[in-house]
């Protein structure tokens, strides 16, 4: 009779320990999943930051690429010019020798100089003027280039910080380092970090919030299902089946 008074004992402290236990672990769960989701939405901003910053990036690059060949080509035609203007000087010089004879030549050939020094000036200004949009857009360029890095430290700082939690909440709950050692990989990951929030999520919601292709997504809940983690029902839910 002593002995399994003794017995019950012992199995109401285990009883009792593990509803502590997976008390803990909810809570620990629950605290994980809200890190999880709000680390999905940082990243998820961060990326369309990403994007757009390289959307801008790409459109810088095609001003410059753009620019660059205006100044190509303006400096190729400042180089005709003044060749032109090389020759019309030496044919003013042969004229000023018949001024008498061919005066009126002179006369147009000095007005063609001046309009052809002219488009010089006007070019020659041009020139200096796509320079400088050429400086300020390769300025702005290295200053994206700066704010993407710093984005990127932030980023990779957020992410170790949350291995490091993942870590902690292994060390410390035996179910948890169960369920991670069980070969999860991050699609898998982040599902179950949703079910255990939501507890019971639409598949169309779960497709939206993963971060893999709807096709990857569909097998990993598949796999899951197999695996005893989660049912999928008729009405195209996912429903967590293991007790946390």
């Amino acid at each position: 009779m002593v002995e399994l008074k003794q017995q019950q004992q012992i199995m109401e402290q285990n009883q009792a320990r593990m509803k502590a236990l997976r008390e803990s672990f909810r809570s620990q769960m629950s605290a994980l999943a809200n890190e999880v989701a709000s680390a999905l939405q940082i990243l998820a901003r961060i990326e369309r930051e990403f994007e757009d910053s390289d959307t801008r990036i790409q459109e810088y690059h095609e001003r410059i690429s753009y620019n660059q060949d205006q100044l190509k080509e303006l400096r190729e035609a400042g180089s005709a010019i003044e060749a032109k203007i090389a020759n019309i000087h030496t044919e003013l010089s042969e004229h000023q020798k018949q001024i008498g004879i061919l005066n009126a030549t002179l006369m147009e050939t000095k007005g063609k100089l001046e309009t052809i020094e002219e488009q010089h000036t006007k070019r020659q200004t041009q020139l200096e003027e796509k320079q400088v949009q050429v400086d300020e857009l390769q300025r702005e360029l290295g200053r994206r280039d700066v704010e993407k890095k710093q984005e990127l430290a932030g980023y990779k700082e957020g992410y170790e910080k949350a291995q490091e939690q993942a870590t902690r909440i292994r060390a410390g709950n035996p179910v948890a380092d169960f369920l991670l050692a069980e070969g999860l990989e991050p699609p898998e990951l982040d599902i179950l970090a949703v079910l255990i929030h939501h507890k019971e999520v639409s598949v169309t919601e779960i497709k939206r919030l993963a971060k893999t292709p709807p096709a990857i997504t569909t097998r990993v809940l598949k796999e899951m299902e197999n695996k005893g983690i989660l049912e999928l029902t008729s009405s195209d839910m996912a429903r967590l089946k293991i007790d946390l």
